[in-house]
């Protein structure tokens, strides 16, 4: 879904080009940082919307949520928080401290999940072709958040984080890693929405589309923003 190579995130949550920035840099840093998780939650709260099934890494979410009283947000945190122990399990002392960061903002991002849901809760349809209005409105909302969050070189979020862990103990590259994580995640999804429920929710056209798409948005604002800083 992501570029082949990992941004540069470094331990201690400095910039290489600057190790002592200001404080209001490293605020701006943050608040870009948030701003993009935020706009990230609103493509995944149309996704589930759209009924056609979310992103790989929001498919587990949806299945339990469709299958029990727990919410896509509450669902993503846990799950978010598992992924930073499994990190840790993976690292162990390779595991750097500041990435302890992801737990409150795995927190974080799964309350915002929550409102994004609820504040975007007018776009959900039963109408086939309005289904995938909302899904692709949301992948390309998602791939804009996901854009904007890695602007500020501060950290990982959990799901990419573990990613980056297994590349760190495997000789396998960053994008190729990250689509075997996000397609593990899809089918473990798939699995347990056939068992809990006797059918596909969450996992389905919609999710195939999502899985390319965001990836794609995020290299195609790159693209536009390198040409535009040549072109000057």
């Amino acid at each position: 879904m992501l570029e082949d190579q990992p941004r540069q995130v470094l331990q201690d949550g400095a910039d290489t080009t600057s190790l002592t920035p200001r404080a209001t840099d490293y605020l701006t840093r943050w608040a870009t940082f948030l701003l993009g998780v935020f706009v990230m939650s609103v493509g995944i709260a149309m996704s589930v919307h759209g009924q056609l099934g979310t992103a790989p890494i929001s498919t587990l979410p949806a299945v339990v949520d469709a299958a029990s009283s727990w919410s896509v947000g509450t669902v993503s945190a846990i799950m978010n928080i598992a992924f930073v122990l499994i990190q840790m399990l993976i690292l162990r002392r390779r595991f750097k401290l500041f990435q302890l960061v992801q737990l409150p903002i795995a927190v974080v991002f799964g309350a915002v999940i929550d409102f994004s849901l609820f504040l975007t809760s007018w776009t959900q349809t039963d109408h086939y072709v309005l289904q995938w209005v909302v899904t692709i409105i949301g992948a390309l909302i998602l791939g804009l958040g996901v854009y904007i969050q890695i602007q500020p070189k501060l950290l990982y979020l959990p799901g990419e984080g573990l990613v980056m862990a297994l590349t760190q103990v495997t000789t396998v590259r960053f994008g190729t890693m990250k689509q075997l994580v996000d397609w593990s995640l899809v089918v473990i999804s798939a699995v347990l929405s056939l068992i809990l429920m006797q059918r596909l929710e969450g996992v389905r056209e919609g999710t195939v589309f999502a899985a390319f798409a965001v990836g794609a948005v995020v290299k195609t604002i790159d693209a536009l923003r390198q040409r535009r800083r040549t072109s000057h």
